[in-house]
């Protein structure tokens, strides 16, 4: 039995005004209508996850070929990945800072409980964390299972000086959002937050997933202000690359494809999984001015299984970059 209370309409309503009323209500409908369908409404074409017979069919070749094994032990073999980036617009008071980020942990699915995040998380030291998005591992029904899995883990996250930040990604739901913050994570529905140390100042803003719902909003997100302060974008796949550049965006953090989750050797991904070039696909990537880092995923999508693609813990250590 599940003790984490379900979100209420009272619940939803001050949701609603943050995020943006057409944007949720474009949200709202679309999980009502089309949550596990085939074809959604955002930058991605086709959603492979609501397939269930390539569910079937991967596990069942998995069996054939005895790698079920080797399969499942790799979705547990977690990198910290230690990522440097360099910004000209990084204030003095703000370089090196550190931000860890999870993305795509699809909590009720994880093999050990969150047991091995839980325990590579300890041994790190950051200023921030943020979660890039999708809680859970389906894309409709019940959502509560994945938070009681993520309630230790964004309580360690929250300890962070700067606390926790989070987003949305296509296997949420709306009406997560009060459960999640009310364990600690802040979550940022089209809305930013300011860091300041000192007389300087670090705007994160995050947006609505723009894979499958398609509720993202820049404007609302960034203001009128972020080409004069340093501003991140957590945004949940990569696929608004070009838009954020024009937004006066500085570093954007996203995950979402897993980095293919199931490669071929060198980590070239099989299935692509976002309507975007194959460099913005996983890790570092420059788009003009703007730079750009996609995680591979903590956690697993659509069955048990990841080769040549280790799941990882990104620790981002920012930079003041002097012309």
């Amino acid at each position: 039995m599940h003790t984490i209370p379900d979100t209420t309409a009272g619940d939803l309503l001050p949701l609603f005004e943050r995020m943006g009323r057409e944007s949720a209500e474009r949200r709202m409908r679309l999980q009502v209508e089309h949550s596990a369908t085939l074809f959604g409404a955002g930058r991605g074409h086709l959603h492979f996850e609501n397939i269930h017979s390539i569910r079937i069919a991967l596990n069942l070749l998995l069996k054939a070929s005895g790698l079920t094994g080797r399969a499942r032990r790799n979705c547990a073999d977690y990198r910290v990945e230690r990522v440097e980036t360099a910004l000209t617009t990084l204030p003095q008071a703000f370089h090196g800072y550190r931000i860890v980020q999870l993305s795509d942990l699809h909590a009720d699915a994880l093999l050990d409980g969150g047991a091995g995040i839980l325990s590579a998380l300890k041994e790190l030291e950051y200023d921030l964390a943020v979660i890039t998005g999708d809680y859970r591992f389906e894309t409709n029904d019940d959502y509560l299972p994945c938070l009681s899995v993520m309630k230790p883990i964004v309580a360690q996250l929250s300890a962070a000086r700067d606390g926790c930040l989070g987003i949305l990604g296509n296997h949420d739901f709306l009406e997560s959002v009060p459960a999640l913050e009310r364990m600690g994570l802040r979550m940022l529905l089209n809305e930013r937050v300011s860091i300041t140390r000192g007389d300087d100042t670090l705007t994160l803003a995050g947006v609505d997933d723009p894979h499958f719902y398609g509720a993202h909003n820049l404007i609302s997100a960034l203001g009128t202000g972020s080409a004069h302060t340093c501003s991140i974008l957590l945004a949940h796949s990569p696929e608004i690359v070009c838009e954020a550049e024009q937004s006066g965006v500085d570093l954007y953090l996203c995950g979402h494809t897993h980095g293919g989750q199931i490669c071929l050797p060198g980590g070239f991904p099989i299935i692509a999984n976002a309507s975007c070039d194959y460099r913005y696909l996983s890790g570092t990537w420059q788009y003009k001015n703007m730079r750009g880092y996609t995680s591979r995923g903590t956690g697993f999508s659509t069955l048990a299984a990841r080769f040549f693609c280790p799941p990882e813990i990104t620790l981002h250590t920012l930079k003041r970059r002097v012309i």
